[in-house]
């Protein structure tokens, strides 16, 4: 129990400190979505993760701008998306929203035993989207899900599962500029 107002000053003080700190560790948990993909291959999954941030498409709004660098060595791909569209609603003036997504995409494989680095145990393979924003936007959720969903699509379609191309022989899919090799850094193409 505080005795005196310098006590209350103290205390709120200090829980404010402790918000200060524990808050900015949560946002990046805050913006995370994922999704396990029970039995599927890795590098199917991993094709089609890249297929998706590479494909402009997004529902209801229109991709002024669409850069995906990828990082094969750790199954890795940093999307930076610039979308936009006019909202109209019933009895309101049409509304241009102009938004910028950066997210990155990762295909974890599953580590039954823990993953060396993390620790994390995971029994399927998994697509993770992280938000890279501080402060995700509201809709993060709705457009990691939707991308989700189309990982889901492309990797559930027979006509897209192509049997895959046997060691030394070239992929159907030339190299694309903004690609790096394993353990090479990202830079923009």
């Amino acid at each position: 129990m505080p005795n005196s107002p310098s006590d209350v000053v103290g205390m709120t003080m200090r829980v404010l400190a402790v918000l200060a700190l524990v808050l900015p560790c949560t946002g990046c948990a805050l913006g995370t979505a994922s999704r396990p993909y029970p039995g599927a291959n890795v590098d199917r999954l991993w094709e089609c993760t890249v297929a998706v941030a590479e494909d402009p498409a997004v529902e209801q709004w229109h991709t002024v701008e669409n850069n995906a660098w990828v990082s094969r060595g750790d199954r890795r791909v940093e999307l930076m998306r610039v979308i936009e569209r006019v909202l109209e609603q019933e009895g309101a003036k049409p509304e241009y929203q102009r938004q910028t997504w950066s997210m990155t995409l990762r295909v974890l494989a599953a580590t039954p035993e823990g993953d060396p680095e993390t620790g994390e145990v995971r029994r399927d393979p998994e697509v993770r989207i992280e938000s890279r924003s501080s402060r995700p936007p509201a809709q993060f959720w709705i457009f990691a899900d939707a991308m989700l969903d189309a990982i889901d699509a492309r990797l559930n379609d027979p006509v897209q599962r192509a049997a895959p191309t046997a060691p030394g022989v070239p992929s159907r899919r030339p190299d694309r500029a903004g690609q790096v090799p394993a353990g090479g850094s990202l830079q923009s193409p």
